[in-house]
């Protein structure tokens, strides 16, 4: 069985067939260096009996809430134990049993390529020995990966809209993650690259940690990247924000430093994209889409016929793997 997995710093997703139909999957990261005890299997006996996870001996588990989640906004992520941890959480939760598989993944632009543009076979097999590895899950049986193929990040997302483009005709795929803003400028029929651009320390993650700092000074709690993230996605949910943020000046702290942190993002993003020049169409994919996408459409001044930013753009590069590989 082949399993799609964009493991993204803030969530895994999933992609495979099943029927003849894709089935997808999204896991938040949020793991931290100790096992837990889960409550579920007391009250239902249906429920998973554990996330507790162990490799190489080392023991981690499952805990959305937990401020002392291991930090997986930084590339290092990548090669990390708890980027297996994440893969092998998220297959947990699928639903599929587990099984030998064949797993195809990505890596940032900046960790595929080298300085010129080709490759980087060291970090492709690193990365592939490391999701490898095995993963113990207690008192369950676990999957074993067999194959692992590496792809680069923000080219397969899209494949939908260059396979169809004139060959005068290009793409500019802005994707903005967690951690990193990758941006490739790509020829018609996924052809080849016109040019690259990765910064590794442009992503949704500088909003993040944001707000966990003015949840810490100005609310006095410590909380959790998923806790802040669920935040950010709800900023403009009234509802919400009052039921977590019963403060309202404390909400409205938060929510200054909320939007002042989104405005430093969008004017990353537009000062990279500025770099670029010669592209018809643009898409905007990956968590942050939302926050920058109207922004990027501005900046780079094309028509609506000539611009796309999905409805759930955290599952254009795992569909568009499926497209590509499937």
């Amino acid at each position: 069985m082949r399993i799609f997995v964009d493991d993204g710093s803030t969530n895994i997703k999933l992609a495979w067939m099943e029927e003849g139909a894709v089935k997808t999957l999204i896991s938040p990261n949020s793991f931290k260096p100790e096992w837990s005890m889960t409550l579920l299997g007391l009250t239902d006996s249906t429920a998973p009996a554990s996330t507790n996870y162990e490799i190489d001996g080392q023991k981690y588990s499952f805990d959305q809430l937990s401020p002392d989640a291991v930090r997986t906004t930084e590339t290092r992520y990548q090669y990390s134990d708890v980027n297996v941890i994440a893969i092998h959480h998220a297959l947990m939760q699928s639903g599929i049993e587990p099984q030998p598989i064949d797993i195809v993944v990505t890596l940032p632009l900046g960790e595929y390529l080298d300085e010129n543009d080709q490759p980087d076979m060291a970090n492709i097999e690193r990365k592939k020995a490391n999701v490898k590895r095995a993963v113990a899950v207690q008192g369950r049986e676990s999957f074993t990966v067999r194959k692992v193929t590496v792809l680069p990040e923000s080219v397969p997302a899209g494949f939908s809209v260059l396979k169809d483009l004139d060959d005068l005709d290009s793409l500019l795929i802005v994707d903005i993650g967690g951690t990193t803003l990758d941006i490739a400028h790509v020829r018609s029929k996924m052809s080849g690259f016109t040019k690259t651009h990765c910064d590794p320390k442009t992503g949704v993650s500088i909003i993040t940690e944001a707000v966990k700092h003015a949840l810490d000074t100005s609310v006095s709690t410590r909380t959790s990247s998923y806790f802040a993230d669920r935040l950010i996605q709800a900023r403009n949910d009234e509802t919400f924000l009052s039921r977590y943020l019963q403060n309202a000046d404390q909400r409205a702290l938060v929510m200054k430093v909320l939007h002042e942190r989104e405005k430093a993002l969008t004017h990353r993003v537009i000062d990279s994209v500025g770099r670029f020049a010669g592209f018809t169409h643009v898409m905007v994919v990956g968590g942050g889409a939302s926050l920058v996408a109207d922004a990027v459409k501005k900046a780079t001044g094309v028509g609506d016929d000539r611009f796309f930013v999905s409805d759930n753009p955290q599952f254009d590069l795992v569909l568009g793997m499926v497209a590509m590989k499937g």
